[in-house]
C-alpha cells in the first residue's frame, strides 16, 4: 500500500516543497519506475535467497525509507525522489509474492495463485482514500510514520508465517537470465 503513497501526498507534498508541475509528476512517477526496475533484481533474489528471505529484506528497506520519511523528512526535492527510488521496493514486491506463492501449487492452479496474489494491487486503493484524510488530520509526514504500522504487523505476521515452497529451485548464473 506505500508504493504509492506520494501520489495521494502530492498536493500537500508539492506546496510544502515549493515543486513544479513537472517536478510533482516525477515525484509520482519513480516509486512505478523504480518499481519496474527492482522487480528484475527481487526475481533474481528470489531464485538465489528465497523469496522469503528476499521479502524480508525488501520489507526492511521499506520499513527504514518510511522511518526515515517521517523522522528526517523530506527535505527537498532530491530527498522526495530517493523516498520514491526506495518505495519502488514495496512496489516489487510482486517479483517476490508470485513464485513464493506459485511454487505451493501445481501447474493448472498458477493462474489463480496469481491472480489473488496480484489483489494486493487494493492497498492502492486504501492508500488513496486513506493518505490525504491522515496527512489533513496529522500533516503529510505524519503518514509515513503511521504507514509503519501496517508495514510492522504485516512484517512479523509474514516473518512467523511465510515460507518457502518446499520445490527445488535450480540455481541459475546471472548469464542464464
Amino acid at each position: 500500500m506505500v508504493w504509492t503513497v506520494l501520489g495521494p501526498l502530492g498536493a500537500q507534498v508539492g506546496e510544502a516543497l515549493g515543486l513544479s508541475a513537472e517536478q510533482k509528476g516525477l515525484m509520482v512517477a519513480v516509486p512505478i519506475l523504480s518499481g519496474a526496475f527492482l522487480r528484475i533484481i527481487l526475481g533474481l533474489l528470489v531464485d538465489r535467497i528465497g523469496g522469503k528471505n528476499t521479502g524480508l529484506l525488501a520489507q526492511i528497506v521499506v520499513m527504514s525509507g518510511l522511518l526515515a520519511a517521517w523522522l528526517i523528512g523530506l527535505v527537498n526535492f532530491g530527498a522526495t525522489l530517493l523516498f520514491g527510488a526506495v518505495l519502488g521496493f514495496a512496489g516489487a514486491s510482486f517479483a517476490v509474492a508470485l513464485p513464493q506463492a506459485g511454487r505451493w501449487y501445481p501447474p493448472h492452479m498458477q493462474g489463480v495463485v496469481m491472480g489473488l496474489a496480484g489483489a494486493g494491487n487494493v492497498g492502492v486503493v486504501l492508500d488513496s482514500l486513506i493518505a490525504p484524510r491522515l496527512a489533513t488530520a496529522y500533516g503529510w509526514q505524519n503518514v509515513f510514520g503511521l504507514a509503519l504500522i501496517p508495514a510492522v504487523l504485516v512484517f512479523v505476521v509474514y516473518a512467523i508465517w511465510a515460507k518457502d515452497a518446499p520445490v527445488d529451485v535450480k540455481r541459475k548464473r546471472l548469464s542464464d537470465y
